[in-house]
């Protein structure tokens, strides 16, 4: 069997209060359930086989949704990264809990380049999440749930305002807004946290085989309590980065140009009913380049390669996930939920 629940993709605030209710429900009568929350970052909607994507390959999460519930009305609360993050954990929108913007930089976007010292003052390594907010793992915590974080945190860097002193128990991951797959930079500056702390000690490998080996880890040592599995992957973040044998699999699926993929995709996604039939393209905007250039097509091919790529790691990581669950006989007993 697959696990209780599964939603795809659905809104913070909404998650919680599932959770929550859930939680206190089962609670009354027994162990509570086990939670598992997956968060794809940048991710497109449509670039899942659910929902009627053939040139992205995400296998398991197709199967995940096919055993569950796809909800296709529902949406996150910031069209971008730390006010999502926010309102997942909080169940509150980005204008009550006071992350209604992201907290990074915007200067090195056009062209700035930081001077020694000059970044460890800016806002991105400054500000976090008011401590007064109160986060999902630790309402679960006060049930008897261990929680986890493997990946992206996004809402603070300061100890006051990293995972541990937010109820979560166990973290690696980093905690700015975007880094280097390989060597976990952000700016130049190191960005991967174990706990408290930073640490160099993988450096070099690639960031999602790492929480795949933390999140195994963690399902391993906790098997006896109730778990909170909290997995905020970059499956698509900026800069896009794969090893060069899983983007090899993508050769020549994004040759079409992307007019055509966009075409194609629309009509598989009405003839599926994720969308209604009336929906249709919407234009070009103005400033995005065409794909008559062949240079420029070149580029957006290989781009789409390396993308493609990111998401089918993760969807490979996903999988692991599940076949721990279900090998160690806890799937029945796990809400899984990906958004």
């Amino acid at each position: 069997m697959e696990p209780m629940i599964k939603l795809i993709p659905t809104h913070g605030y909404r998650i919680l209060t599932v959770l929550l209710l859930l939680t206190a429900s089962i609670h009354l009568e027994g162990r509570p359930p086990n939670v598992v929350l997956i968060v794809s970052d940048d991710q497109g909607y449509r670039d899942l086989g659910c929902f009627g994507s053939r040139e992205v390959l995400t296998p398991h999460l197709d199967r995940l949704a096919k055993g569950g519930v796809k909800l296709n009305s529902f949406y996150v609360s910031w069209p971008a990264c730390t006010p999502s993050r926010g309102s997942i954990l909080t169940g509150r929108y980005p204008q009550r809990n006071g992350i209604y913007d992201m907290i990074r930089n915007e200067a090195p976007d056009y062209g700035y380049k930081y001077k020694p010292g000059e970044y460890e003052a800016t806002f991105e390594r400054i500000g976090g999440m008011d401590v007064r907010e109160i986060l999902l793992p630790q309402v679960l915590g006060k049930a008897g749930y261990m929680s986890g974080i493997f990946g992206k945190w996004d809402l603070g860097v300061h100890k006051r305002f990293l995972p541990l002193a937010r109820g979560f128990h166990d973290f690696y991951g980093f905690v700015n807004t975007g880094i280097d797959y390989y060597t976990h930079e952000r700016y130049g500056v190191p960005s991967m946290y174990r706990n408290n702390a930073p640490t160099l000690e993988d450096r070099g490998t690639y960031c999602t085989d790492l929480f795949d080996r933390e999140a195994m880890r963690f399902l391993t040592q906790n098997h006896r309590k109730p778990f909170f599995l909290y997995l905020p992957f970059t499956a698509a973040h900026w800069p896009l980065h794969a090893p060069g044998d899983e983007i090899e699999q993508y050769k020549g699926r994004f040759s079409a140009g992307w007019d055509e993929l966009r075409s194609r995709r629309l009509k598989r996604m009405k003839k599926l009913g994720v969308i209604g039939p009336e929906v249709e393209l919407s234009p070009r905007h103005p400033n995005v380049p065409a794909w008559k250039d062949e240079g420029n097509k070149a580029w957006q091919e290989r781009r789409m390669e390396v993308y493609a790529a990111q998401v089918t790691i993760m969807d490979r990581v996903i999988g692991r996930v599940l076949d721990h669950l279900r090998k160690s006989g806890q799937l029945d007993d796990t809400l899984t939920f990906f958004t």
